[in-house]
């Protein structure tokens, strides 16, 4: 069952890291010191990354193979559909990046944000056991895509925003050191998240299983070493925005193979983390 919920692993990690870069991109936006290009280059990457994800829902699994799966195929078609909101959202915040329009651009990334956090929402309770008997679990579940998006699409935001300072030195750090210190919250409330999974119980089962490699990349790598470099880069952005970039890109990397490790284990076992 595993190739099974492929599909629904890569298209829920495209659509998190859409929603976190237009999330950050908010964000960065707010503060009034958004250089455009950056914008316009995040806006992209977003509309290029939401439309790979919707791209990927024909291929979901349906009928008798999501029952096998302990998938709930009803919530999946609504995933798939809440995917088309959020495609339309992304695309009018890359519109406003080329208007004179600050505050449409700031209100089309806060529905934005909101639309991809309930898609995400949509898609956390498709999730394997008995959710109905399980409000914590559920809770810890709803809880869990949103961070992922915030981590790993902050921090491709984050790292494209570094790409700023080589050709405008001038730039105050202010932004990149925000942006990076908003990946550190992120994945900060991961590993809350994670230790009270832990403290449930419900990491016991998985770790007897072949998913305890999987595990151990989210943990060791997509958690404490992404909080590790994140927080190395938001130090030297103050000294060296150069370093800082060269930081994102290993933290990129991180966050990337945790959130797959997380949503494979997420979507197999139905554990939140």
């Amino acid at each position: 069952m595993a190739i099974a919920t492929l599909p629904i692993v890569l298209s829920v990690v495209l659509a998190e890291l859409a929603v976190g870069g237009s999330f950050l991109m908010w964000l960065v936006d707010r503060g009034g010191r958004a250089p455009s290009g950056f914008l316009k280059l995040v806006a992209f990457v977003d509309a290029g990354a939401i439309a790979a994800a919707l791209a990927l829902v024909p291929t979901f699994p349906g009928g008798d193979l999501a029952a096998r799966a302990q998938i709930d195929a009803g919530r999946l078609d609504s995933f798939g559909q809440a995917l088309i909101v959020v495609t339309i959202l992304v695309i009018i915040q890359l519109v406003t990046t080329f208007l004179p329009a600050r505050g449409l651009r700031i209100a089309a990334g806060i529905l934005t944000s909101l639309a991809g956090a309930a898609a995400l929402g949509i898609v956390a309770i498709a999730r394997p056991g008995a959710l109905e008997s399980d409000p914590i679990g559920t809770g810890l579940g709803l809880a869990a895509l949103p961070l992922g998006a915030v981590a790993i699409g902050g921090t491709d935001g984050a790292m494209l925003l570094g790409h700023w300072y080589l050709v405008t030195p001038k730039l105050s750090p202010g932004p990149l050191r925000r942006a990076s210190l908003t990946v550190v919250a992120a994945v900060a409330l991961q590993i809350a998240l994670v230790a009270i999974v832990a403290l449930r119980g419900d990491l016991t089962g998985t770790w007897e299983t072949a998913l305890s490699v999987a595990l151990a990349l989210r943990i060791g790598v997509g958690l404490l070493g992404t909080l590790v470099v994140a927080v190395a880069a938001w130090w030297t952005a103050g000294m060296n925005t150069q370093s800082s970039t060269g930081l994102l890109y290993v933290a990129l990397g991180c966050a990337f193979a945790g959130e797959v490790s997380a949503r494979v284990i997420f979507f197999l076992t139905g554990v939140p983390i």
